[in-house]
């Protein structure tokens, strides 16, 4: 089955530069250690990457092996960050190993970055949509309702009369709550998509590179 890929270029003029290359060198470094454990050697080169399946999209984020960690002990920040979106959820044969065992840290260290990005430009989407919330680009939306389970053990919405949210065929509404939570329905590799279309929308600049 063809797959379509697409490489998204993060510079540091990118609103989420600085989260995304805190969370590649937390990702490479798990990445060393798990490849050191299993095969006995490293030997990450340009181009290696981890793979991240998403829970909501039918889509996998790569993620570079070779980059963040070492442009931190040179005391410098990367020039580019390149972030690669895959559709579908075929397997790679040439991954060396597949593991789940990392999903829920990959979720956990993913989320508090999201939600830090939404709140710093916060104040920017509310003024350029004046009409509230419910005017605002979905990917916005969906990062709101997202900022609220997070910091809301879970909970999106106060008042039952509250529009639903929808983003990429994902929809959630007040009706959803308390049985189904927003929160399981995402995964770190939506997350990253997500940012990416947060700051599409935001700046209105594209941040597709092929």
């Amino acid at each position: 089955m063809a797959t379509d890929t697409t490489v998204f270029q993060i510079t540091q003029a990118t609103g989420f530069f600085h989260e995304v290359n805190t969370l590649l060198i937390a990702v490479q470094g798990v990445a060393v250690v798990s490849e050191l454990i299993v095969s006995g050697n490293v030997q990450h080169t340009p181009g290696d990457y981890v793979t991240i399946e998403a829970r909501h999209l039918n889509a996998r984020v790569r993620l570079p092996l070779v980059g963040p960690i070492q442009a931190a002990l040179a005391n410098r920040l990367p020039d580019v960050i390149e972030i690669t979106l895959v559709s579908g959820r075929d397997k790679e044969q040439q991954l060396s190993h597949y593991t789940s065992g990392f999903q829920r840290f990959v979720d956990s260290i993913f989320l508090p970055f999201m939600v830090a990005y939404h709140e710093r430009h916060r104040d920017e989407i509310e003024k350029q949509y004046p009409a509230g919330r419910t005017a605002w680009p979905s990917a916005w939306q969906m990062s709101w309702a997202i900022r609220n389970a997070a910091s809301h053990n879970g909970r999106v919405f106060e008042k039952p009369t509250q529009q639903s949210i929808s983003w990429r065929g994902l929809t959630f509404s007040p009706n959803d709550e308390p049985t189904t939570t927003l929160l399981g329905l995402v995964n770190g590799g939506d997350l990253l998509a997500l940012m990416i279309e947060m700051e599409e929308a935001r700046t209105g600049v594209a941040l597709k590179y092929a």
